[in-house]
């Protein structure tokens, strides 16, 4: 009989813990796709306004409803926006003819469809002069989603205070499980 009920228990164990980590183990399709590189790349100090703006993204990127926007740091005037060139992982936008602010912090908006469909938002900057301006600080960093649905941007996996209320939640299913157990275990050896 004891023998039955420990079996139970590791079970009901077993289940609980896989049941924790499958909700803390978000495969990478969930994750939103990142910014893995660009012209300028973020925080880069170039010469001369480009006369392309290029990011490469850490996925795919589907054709449609795609957006750049290029602005000036200093005062949020949005300079340039368009619908970039899709090739693959790459979303390109030529700069038009006439735009050439000079030295400055600029920032590159973006918001492009993942190949799963996601819509993702962010930012990249980058200075023009010889670098006495710092490159605007963000607080999402390069091409990390504006809103990330709580997902590490590295990892794909959760993070914040909700991960840790949700573990803390799981730990103690488990504990609860294993004490329901052992009280039935002991119940049914006293009879």
């Amino acid at each position: 009989m004891f023998h039955v009920l420990r079996t139970r228990a590791v079970r009901g164990v077993t289940a609980a813990a896989a049941t924790v980590l499958l909700a803390f183990s978000a495969p990478a399709s969930f994750a939103h796709d990142l910014v893995i590189g660009g012209n300028p790349d973020n925080e880069e100090t170039v010469a001369e306004f480009p006369t392309v703006i290029e990011l490469e993204f850490s996925g795919y990127i589907k054709e449609d409803f795609n957006t750049f926007a290029v602005s000036d740091v200093a005062s949020g005037e949005i300079l340039f926006s368009g619908e970039p060139n899709v090739e693959g992982r790459l979303a390109s936008l030529t700069v038009p003819e006439g735009i050439d602010p000079g030295d400055g912090d600029y920032q590159i908006g973006f918001q492009i469809t993942s190949a799963d469909g996601h819509s993702t938002r962010g930012m990249t900057t980058f200075t023009v002069g010889e670098g006495d301006a710092a490159p605007a600080a963000t607080d999402r960093g390069a091409g990390q989603p504006e809103d990330n649905g709580g997902e590490s941007a590295g990892t794909g996996l959760p993070e914040g205070p909700l991960t840790w209320v949700l573990a803390g939640v799981g730990i103690l299913a488990v504990l609860g499980v294993i004490v329901m157990m052992i009280a039935r275990g002991r119940h049914t050896t006293q009879e």
